[in-house]
């Protein structure tokens, strides 16, 4: 990357900090720490762009501290290293500070897959508006899914065009500011195209700052579209399990060659 991400790692146990601080070394600016209190204190020198805390710590646990810190600054990413049960339970209401939950005990492959996904909608999010000769950014849906690409340019406040592509069907959506404001699928417009592209896995993407002047079709604010989404999706998974995977875990690397804590 050109800009490096700025990370706070605080992992109370200091073997799995020192795997996840070798992993992280090569995609991101990382300081580490063994406690909330600790992260405190170094914060007050710089802030992290993003925060990757165990949740069961002493003193205080990671949940707190990333409420702390985004009552500081809300623009601070957070991921959340807790069990099955935590996450199922205690960190039930959680999602709306935190943008990962990884399951402890987890695979390292996995853990760096997830962790990179978050660093990536950073890097895109921090992007300048590109110049007239290069108002576009291309990718595919294996980098970034669209629930990947509606976060990040609503963290981003980004005004563009977003086309979206898969098995010959096109989808095109326009924010301004963040907010989602048009959404067409062929014949379908508003939310309801929203809600048949948050399932494409595979095709590519085009995010065109350029600008264009669209109807409203949509009010409710991009988070809240893709909550639905999102919960469309869920219910749909469990009527019918053979559908297709659930597009922020679609890509997830196997864990056959990955070393588990």
């Amino acid at each position: 990357m050109a800009v490096s991400t700025r990370v706070l790692l605080v992992e109370d146990n200091p073997s799995i900090r020192a795997l996840l601080l070798g992993s992280l070394a090569s995609m991101a600016k990382v300081e580490a720490c063994g406690s909330a209190d600790e992260a405190l204190r170094m914060v007050e020198a710089e802030m992290p762009e993003l925060v990757i805390a165990d949740y069961r710590m002493p003193s205080m646990d990671g949940l707190e501290l990333i409420v702390q810190l985004r009552a500081v600054n809300p623009r601070i990413a957070a991921v959340l290293l807790a069990s099955r049960a935590d996450i199922g339970k205690l960190l039930a209401g959680a999602s709306s500070v935190v943008e990962e939950f990884i399951e402890k005990p987890f695979f390292i492959d996995e853990a760096m897959l997830r962790i990179k996904r978050v660093i990536d909608r950073l890097s895109l999010s921090r992007q300048p508006q590109p110049a007239p000769e290069s108002s576009s950014v291309r990718g595919t849906l294996a980098q970034m899914s669209v629930t990947d690409l509606l976060q990040t340019l609503d963290i981003g406040r980004k005004s563009c065009r977003l086309v979206i592509s898969h098995s010959g069907q096109e989808c095109q959506m326009y924010f301004h500011d963040g907010q989602l404001m048009h959404a067409a699928l062929g014949s379908i417009t508003g939310e309801a195209a929203v809600y048949q592209a948050i399932w494409w896995v595979e095709g590519g993407f085009v995010i065109d700052f350029g600008g264009e002047n669209c109807p409203q079709t949509i009010t409710h604010s991009t988070q809240s579209v893709l909550m639905e989404a999102l919960r469309l999706f869920d219910e749909a998974q469990r009527d019918a399990p053979k559908r297709p995977p659930e597009p922020n875990r679609g890509a997830e690397l196997r864990p056959s060659l990955a070393a588990q804590f």
